[in-house]
């Protein structure tokens, strides 16, 4: 498990948008059409990171404080004034942009910094005390190469935000670098957030190294989840597909499910943006819009017409959906008469094919072209615990970990007897 505490960096927006890319990159070709409706976000975000450089500009003008002085005191330490300004100014910020007034947020904001500090100078001292922070210099050099590679990944991606015509990429990366900065994101703080992971996921291996859960233990969280399935997926179509489509554990299935897997033929990223634009402006009325959405799809049919043509020759679906991609995880996903996930016009023609077996034409999706083929018919009602155990043991371990992890540190924090002092700054 990959586990990460509060680092005290309240660059919150920003880690939002490394961790969606990263996420979208790491689940693969199926993603598409999750990336786009993540564009959705993180194109939102970039305006409103945008506006809120401004705001902390204007709230930093305005500091005056005692950077030496204590804001919060535990045993073994404290937090200086000047360390919790630098994350109040940015929590702040983003307050301030979104029109929120000082007397609304500075009190609670002040406790969510302070407190997120404390954390992590308590945990730090804490694996130090237990020998949990020595590190031999590979396993340094090892965690300063990945974070220096996801620094990396992250430049890469404001970089599509701010480019401009004219500049070479090399002027476009150095912008980007400057902007992040701004916002305290370096590849210096990079490295540090990342070394302070490793130690934290150290004391978490520490803390929770003798749990495991017994056969009858998994038995009973698979009841309790099956009774809470059942009544969510009953009462919420939407997130049974969510759950089904991210690969989650699916205890019980409702009727009139199938399973429908596709070759994809995707958007690239700047079809992608501009599919986001066009599609925008067509819900909000502007029919002038939709002959550009046809052209963008026009210039996906020519493959989408290839790969219809090898597989009406005889070529393989499978190895065609694994050279051209697919949706859902191992390549599958799960249609039914109330779904919305890739649109209403994947649902209908993955419900329109009559029988197991049976494919598709050239199909649009909010992330592209595909094809599609009616796989199985998903059987409704309990999932047996035999065929999910496996799965389900991991999820309830990390689940019981995780808890007894939160429960140690929060008795960390209040054996360490923390005093704030918000009035200082």
């Amino acid at each position: 498990m990959n586990y990460r505490r509060n680092s005290g960096k309240l660059r919150a927006l920003t880690a939002l948008c490394a961790a969606l890319a990263v996420l979208c990159a790491g689940l693969g070709t199926w993603a598409v059409v999750g990336q786009v409706r993540v564009s959705k976000l993180t194109a939102r975000v970039a305006e409103l990171e945008a506006a809120g450089a401004q705001a902390q500009g204007a709230i930093e003008a305005q500091a005056d404080y005692d950077a030496d002085a204590i804001a919060a005191e535990f045993e073994g330490g404290v937090v200086t004034v000047g360390e919790a300004m630098a994350e109040y100014q940015t929590l702040a910020s983003y307050y301030e942009m979104l029109g929120v007034q000082p007397e609304d947020y500075a009190e609670d904001a002040k406790t969510t910094v302070l407190s997120g500090l404390v954390e992590t100078k308590i945990l730090a001292l804490k694996a130090q005390e237990l020998g949990l922070d020595a590190m031999t210099d590979e396993e340094r050099a090892e965690i300063e190469a990945q974070a220096a590679a996801d620094f990396e990944e992250l430049v890469d991606y404001y970089m599509a935000f701010r480019a401009e015509e004219g500049k070479s990429e090399e002027e476009a990366r150095e912008e980007t670098i400057s902007y992040l900065a701004e916002s305290g994101d370096t590849l210096e703080s990079a490295i540090e957030d990342a070394l302070l992971n490793a130690t934290q996921q150290r004391l978490y291996d520490y803390v929770t190294a003798e749990m495991s859960v017994d056969d009858a233990q998994l038995r009973s969280f698979y009841d309790e989840q099956l009774e809470s399935a059942e009544l969510i997926y009953s009462a919420d179509f939407s997130q049974y597909e969510l759950d089904a489509e991210s690969g989650r554990p699916v205890l019980w299935n409702p009727e009139g499910v199938r399973r429908v897997e596709t070759i994809l033929i995707p958007f690239d990223a700047d079809q992608s943006v501009e599919y986001l634009s066009l599609s925008a402006a067509v819900e909000e009325g502007d029919a002038a819009k939709s002959t550009e959405l046809d052209a963008l799809y026009a210039a996906l049919e020519p493959e989408a017409q290839r790969a219809l043509d090898r597989l009406n020759g005889g070529e393989d679906f499978a190895a065609l959906a694994a050279e051209y991609g697919s949706l859902g995880p191992d390549g599958g996903s799960f249609v039914g008469s109330q779904s919305t996930l890739y649109g209403d016009e994947f649902r209908d023609a993955a419900l329109a094919l009559t029988n197991i077996g049976d494919t598709s034409g050239v199909v649009r999706t909010e992330g592209g072209l595909c094809i599609l083929r009616y796989a199985s018919d998903v059987t409704p009602g309990a999932v047996p615990y035999e065929q999910v155990a496996g799965t389900l043991r991991g999820d309830y371990e990390e689940e019981l970990k995780l808890k007894q992890y939160n429960d140690t540190v929060v008795r960390w924090i209040a054996d360490a007897n923390v005093k704030y002092y918000t009035d200082r700054f």
